[in-house]
């Protein structure tokens, strides 16, 4: 995702960061310890009061959603990679995210925070924590709040499986085993933080979708030790059949490597059972499976490809995917591993651009619908639409306007 005023925005974080970074290779040790899930934890850096304050500030010149944030900040944090056990198509692996937690003693609330769609493995989480997306949300926590970044599986630890790109079961398990790593983890003893029960969620795009996918499980299923307080989820594709029609039917579509990573994920890890030459274009479905190799970028996956809908995919995908029976392990795929709405008990926001050409409003508009038919109101479940906003310029602003209503929600509990 890019920010808006990218290069103003990143040469003043990292003037400003670049005092208060420092990197030790040596992962921290405590006493001899049983963990269920935590392996490994590696500092990577501390982040200032003093420096985490101008930075927001920065932020608040550049973002109205960010004014007043400078003056949450209370303390230092340091942040660290996990390394931690989970599961991976029913097999345990070995996985990875970043954790930044308030240098000083107290018990503070989590935020997990779900990252959106990434394919090269040098930017995520744990290998690229000083990007200045990573670098805002580490500096959540010198507001008094433990971050959770996860990985994912195919990425940090476990680049050499491929990313399981908005599939519900293989990737419910690491988000969840990141958080019971974190409560391993900061309750050792040099660690000062302790987590008090409370949780919120968050994430966008592709992280939005596994937010809401996490916020059902933790619903359903429980998770010890853990509270939850609220959920915000901003431009995610949460019916994956809606997507699929609305790029099916549309033109040209400015981001075809979204549809490829999707196609690839569920074709390798056995999510339906057609070939890719089914779907693409024989030129575009013999390249699909080389050009997502953790190196290659986004941009240049979509100059491999092409914009024009007509020449990506086959005709036959084009005119029967809806009811065609070549096609129904497609549609019984997406079915699964759709946000379907829920008779949820924690206050949860959408929030989407209107202008975002990515992943359409209406993924979040109906998901709306969905909850109301349930009767549930404004006040379980809200949705903002965010005015002329994109998907790559919304990504901030929903950050911030999160942020501050979990503020608002952390200081009505203390009172």
């Amino acid at each position: 995702m890019k920010l808006q005023n990218p290069f103003l925005i990143l040469s003043l974080l990292l003037s400003l960061f670049i005092v208060s970074c420092s990197n030790n290779d040596d992962p921290i040790t405590d006493e001899p310890q049983q963990f269920n899930y935590l392996e490994s934890e590696k500092f990577v850096s501390t982040i200032s009061q003093g420096m985490a304050q101008v930075s927001f500030t920065v932020l608040a010149s550049q973002f109205d959603e960010a004014a007043g944030l400078a003056n949450e900040v209370s303390n230092d944090a340091s942040v660290f990679k996990l390394v931690y056990t989970s599961t991976f198509q029913g097999e345990e692996i070995s996985v990875s995210g970043l954790v930044a937690l308030p240098d000083q003693s107290g018990n503070f609330p989590v935020i997990s925070f779900q990252n959106g769609t990434n394919v090269e493995h040098s930017r995520a989480p744990s290998a690229d924590p000083n990007s200045n997306l990573f670098r805002i949300l580490e500096s959540v926590a010198t507001m008094g709040f433990i971050v959770v970044i996860p990985d994912y599986p195919g990425f940090g630890e476990s680049d050499q499986v491929l990313h399981p790109y908005l599939e519900r079961d293989n990737t419910l398990p690491s988000l969840l085993d990141m958080l019971k790593a974190t409560r391993e983890f900061v309750g050792q003893s040099h660690i000062k933080a302790s987590l008090n029960d409370e949780l919120f969620l968050m994430g966008y795009s592709q992280g939005g979708w596994s937010t809401l996918q996490l916020q059902k499980a933790i619903e359903e299923d429980g998770l010890e030790s853990y509270q939850l307080e609220a959920s915000s989820s901003g431009a995610g594709p949460y019916n994956l059949s809606l997507i699929n029609s609305n790029i099916v039917g549309l033109d040209t579509y400015p981001m075809p490597y979204f549809l490829a990573y999707l196609m690839h994920a569920y074709q390798q890890h056995g999510q339906f059972s057609n070939a890719l030459n089914e779907i693409f274009a024989d030129e575009y479905a013999a390249k699909i499976p080389d050009l997502f190799d953790g190196v290659t970028s986004g941009a240049s996956i979509n100059d491999e490809l092409t914009t024009t809908v007509a020449d990506l995919l086959q005709p036959t995908y084009r005119s029967g995917y809806e009811s065609n029976d070549d096609f129904a392990s497609i549609r019984q795929a997406f079915s699964r591993n759709s946000v379907t709405a829920w008779e949820t008990s924690i206050p949860t926001r959408l929030y989407h651009g209107t202008s975002d050409l990515f992943v359409p409003p209406v993924a979040s508009e109906n998901l709306k619908t969905d909850f109301e038919e349930l009767g549930l109101t404004d006040d379980d479940v809200r949705l903002i639409l965010m005015p002329d906003a994109d998907h790559q310029s919304g990504i901030l602003p929903f950050g911030f306007a999160s942020l501050n209503w979990f503020l608002s929600i952390r200081e009505s509990s203390q009172n």
